[in-house]
């Protein structure tokens, strides 16, 4: 451990700095900024070869404890009160954001995996989810850092532009919060978006993001089942077939049912629950500090401009899906 305390401490400096830039201005994710920030130091100063260890633990195990810790800011009450026409809309939602996006991908010739993580991030949590599946996915960390980046900036133009879209729709402020639960994709903008119109739409989409979020367990698992199958065919290392070293079902994602479950009995004390999912949320950021500082500039330029085209007709895609079906069920 010690020899990974020096790395730890650094991204634990870069992260403070993105938690103190969204405390200036809320509409900054701090898992967004971690990205950029690493991103940011590694290819300008450098990246020291003795922060390494720390870098690696940070990348995998803490962030993957983070998605875990997640759920101990979920409730599984939230989907009862949708009722069965509501949850069934949002796993519309999530699944023709998912499919349509990696469709997308393909057609611009871009790796079908850099379409599943867009997907996931626009579908169901922005940068959690995305670091969520990455592991389950042969995604690089240039495609996961340009599908954070993208599902970012398409999120705070949300901001500003669903608002602007709603109120030209005559969109109650009921059903402008179910849109923005439903086509925003990070927390704290889907927050920013609906406090626009007031509390009646903010609780409308709190419930509605909830639900998506909820859809995380089983997105990793259906990406775990295909991760499986493309392995199979893959030759034996070692005397183990790669596929039977992929797991259905990670251990961060049974931690995250575990915890959302203890949750919703109400027996987790409202500030223990507030605490995990703070440290949730540095966790993660650590984790994404670290894949920020494992992407170099050129290697992101090499992707090329067909993601960007392919992040804005997501945001687009996303926010025709989600206002539809948010108002067959309102």
């Amino acid at each position: 451990m010690k020899r990974q305390l020096p790395g730890l401490a650094l991204l634990g400096v870069l992260v403070a700095i993105a938690f103190v830039a969204n405390h200036f201005w809320d509409p900054i994710s701090p898992l967004t900024s971690s990205v950029v920030i690493g991103f940011a130091v590694a290819n300008v100063m450098g990246w020291p070869s003795w922060a390494e260890a720390g870098t690696a633990l940070a990348g995998k195990r803490l962030m993957r404890t983070g998605v875990a810790l997640m759920g101990a800011d979920l409730s599984l009450r939230a989907l009862l009160n949708l009722g069965v026409t509501g949850v069934l809309a949002v796993v519309i939602v999530v699944a023709v954001t998912i499919v349509g996006i990696t469709g997308l991908a393909r057609l611009f010739g871009l790796s079908e995996d850099l379409g599943l993580l867009m997907g996931v991030g626009y579908g169901v949590c922005g940068a959690s989810a995305i670091a969520a599946v990455k592991p389950q996915t042969r995604a690089s960390e240039q495609e996961a850092s340009y599908a954070i980046g993208m599902v970012a900036i398409c999120g705070t133009l949300s901001i500003a532009v669903l608002p602007l879209i709603g109120g030209a729709l005559g969109l109650s402020d009921h059903l402008f919060g179910m849109w923005s639960g439903a086509a925003v994709h990070d927390v704290g903008q889907v927050i920013a978006t609906a406090s626009t119109r007031g509390d009646a739409a903010l609780h409308a989409a709190i419930v509605i993001k909830l639900a998506r979020i909820a859809m995380l367990a089983p997105v990793v698992l259906i990406m775990s089942m295909r991760h499986r199958r493309r392995a199979q065919g893959e030759p034996v290392l070692d005397g183990q077939a790669q596929a039977a070293k992929v797991p259905l079902l990670p251990g961060f994602v049974l931690g995250f049912l575990a915890l959302a479950a203890v949750n919703s009995t109400g027996q987790l004390p409202t500030a223990v629950a507030s605490d995990l999912a703070t440290l949730a949320k540095v966790l993660i950021a650590l984790g994404l500090a670290a894949l920020g500082v494992g992407v170099r500039w050129r290697q992101l330029r090499a992707i090329g401009h067909r993601p960007l085209l392919l992040g804005l007709l997501s945001w687009v895609l996303v926010a025709t899906v989600g206002l539809v079906a948010m108002r067959l069920v309102s």
